[in-house]
């Protein structure tokens, strides 16, 4: 079914307002995914305060270009895409489309039914490899909690090779005493 200009026209301003208040934007192919396995991806995005739009590739090219995004030249979108777009975090979509991909896979094949298309980052359209190099970035709250855990796991190890330092050199001197009282 044909979309019609009036439609469009609604699905590019409302794309254009998502790409201008975006901090992250990731696109997907989706081919294999069924209608009811869209509608939980979508859920689960929204919960986390993202949105999954289906739209053609020409519309997404004009919307980054009217947001004055970096151009997304949609000959290297392959098939059907969607956008993802988190308002809070750069990574945020691209993470996404990595654990869908784990967790929707072709029964038969075990492939995703998912993968990556590319994304907007830094300021520049990146490949499908790149996004998926991307998506392996901890989030902040990951790396804080490491930097928190290496800082604490710090002075606990620094206590521990102090208390059992102390501790050999009490037996030494220990062992130092009865060696020279055995040779007396």
């Amino acid at each position: 079914m044909a979309t019609t200009r009036s439609k469009k026209s609604e699905q590019l301003a409302a794309l254009e307002e998502k790409f201008k208040a975006a901090k992250g934007i990731a696109f997907t192919a989706f081919e294999a995914l069924t209608v009811e396995e869209a509608q939980v991806i979508r859920r689960e995005l929204r919960a986390q305060g993202m949105s999954y739009t289906v739209i053609k590739k020409t519309l997404i090219e004009l919307a980054a270009k009217n947001a004055s995004l970096p151009e997304v030249p949609s000959a290297s979108l392959d098939g059907a895409v969607a956008v993802i777009v988190s308002s809070s975090d750069e990574i945020a979509p691209a993470a996404a489309i990595k654990k869908f991909r784990k967790d929707y896979k072709n029964m038969k094949t075990k492939e995703p039914k998912m993968s990556f298309a590319g994304a907007i980052f830094d300021g520049k359209f990146l490949s499908a490899e790149e996004t998926a190099r991307i998506a392996d970035t901890p989030f902040r709250e990951e790396s804080l909690g490491k930097i928190v855990g290496m800082l604490r796991s710090g002075p606990q190890k620094l206590h521990g090779v102090f208390n059992s330092g102390f501790q050999k050199l009490y037996n030494v001197l220990q062992n130092a005493e009865k060696f020279a009282s055995s040779n007396s």
